[in-house]
């Protein structure tokens, strides 16, 4: 890579990675303030869903204003309204207004403002790097971003909320904005072609729906890893429950687990940024969801913190695999002027959707059993790694089309 290509790489990583710091430490803190003032899981459980209901409802919106609007000026737009939200959370907490309705409206915010930044945030990733090789390499690390910034925030998060309560960790959320929206400005790209601006948001919208259902390979990448990340979400949000029912762990323990997820997402960042060729990388996330399905079935039958630190580094490394994989191949078969719809379109499938499922499995959970639950989604995801496979062999055909038509080189198919 160029020198100056490299440096926006970095920016932009300086850029991501602090994004998900502040919104891991924002949300983590009104997750506890939440605990702390009702005591309720039941509450913790409307946090979360307020947090990833906007995922469902603004994502496809969010990549209506990728494909409409310059992407690098967007991003700038929401670091703006991401520190805009966490002066206000400091403002309520230093004036011991933050009350639980406060608490939705401002989980609700920064997930809205989120769901909206993450497909012109991902869109960038192709405007920056032109290099058809180096792209794929690039958005896999860019995968672990979130990982990264998860660590970082989970490691510090206790130590701040301890020596300088809420107002410290909303204040190292801000100040991972300001690092976010310094690194931002600074990047350079040659200008966005934007051709759509005769065209209302409302026609974006359902053509952005329209082209990924039209395509049937883009819709089963979509759906495949939607699977995938309800795995990684369902497990995320039930460790807890897992730790204490099947392993009679503590937080000590639950805290290991969380550590076995973050090596894991980081190993398969790490692993995705080092593949040289984007050749078959459609049939490792077949194996990726053989992995996560695998993975989460051996947790339910687990009763070995080893085990199931294994098992759980697992879930992990699917999931961040398959979102860089999803998000690679998405961008090279997509139509330029349609790749922040269909990102959109993608993201509010793998969060928004994903967060209405675990939620329903949470409560099928409560009536079968947590054990028999989580064999039931291994299953499920098993077989749509076998239903993917057999999907793409059938539009075998489509693909190759799709390959010409977006420039894909011999040696670089993606299936």
């Amino acid at each position: 890579m160029q020198p100056g290509a490299k440096k926006n790489i970095i920016l932009y990583f300086l850029t991501d990675i602090n994004v998900f710091i502040s919104v891991y430490l924002s949300f983590f803190s009104l997750s506890w303030i939440t605990f702390k003032l009702t005591g309720s899981p039941a509450a913790l459980g409307k946090i979360g869903f307020a947090q990833n209901l906007p995922f469902l409802l603004f994502s496809i919106y969010g990549g209506v204003l990728a494909d409409k609007y310059d992407r690098r000026k967007n991003v700038i737009k929401c670091n703006v309204g991401l520190t805009l939200v966490t002066i206000v959370s400091i403002i309520l907490v230093v004036t011991d207004l933050l009350s639980f309705p406060l608490i939705l409206m401002l989980g609700f915010s920064l997930g809205s403002v989120f769901a909206l930044n993450y497909p012109s945030m991902i869109g960038l990733v192709k405007d920056l790097v032109t290099d058809k090789q180096v792209f794929p390499r690039v958005m896999g690390a860019a995968a672990s971003n979130a990982k990264i910034g998860q660590v970082a925030a989970s490691s510090t998060f206790s130590f701040i909320f301890a020596a300088f309560q809420a107002v410290g960790t909303f204040a190292g959320a801000l100040l991972a904005n300001l690092i976010a929206l310094t690194a931002i400005i600074l990047v350079k790209k040659p200008p966005q072609e934007i051709n759509l601006q005769s065209d209302s948001v409302k026609t974006q919208f359902v053509t952005g729906i329209k082209y990924v259902f039209q395509y049937k390979p883009l819709l089963a990448v979509v759906l495949i890893s939607t699977m995938i990340s309800v795995v990684f979400g369902f497990v995320t949000f039930q460790l807890p429950i897992i730790d204490s029912d099947f392993l009679k762990g503590g937080s000590k323990d639950l805290g290991i687990l969380y550590l076995a997820g973050a090596i894991g997402g980081l190993t398969s960042g790490i692993y995705m940024s080092r593949r040289k060729s984007t050749k078959n990388i459609l049939r490792f996330l077949i194996i990726c969801a053989f992995i996560s399905g695998i993975s989460i079935t051996g947790i339910a039958i687990s009763r070995s913190m080893i085990t199931t630190f294994i098992f759980a580094m697992g879930v992990d490394f699917a999931f961040i695999a398959a979102m860089g994989i999803n998000n690679t191949v998405l961008q090279m078969l997509t139509e330029e002027s349609k790749r922040g719809r269909v990102l959109g379109v993608n993201t509010s499938f793998n969060w928004g959707v994903m967060s209405i499922v675990i939620m329903i499995f949470g409560y099928l959970a409560k009536y079968i059993g947590m054990e028999v639950t989580i064999v039931i989604v291994g299953v499920l995801t098993v077989a749509s790694g076998f239903i993917f496979a057999l999907t793409m062999k059938k539009y075998l055909p489509v693909l190759k089309q799709m390959y010409a038509v977006r420039g894909v080189e011999p040696g670089h198919e993606p299936f």
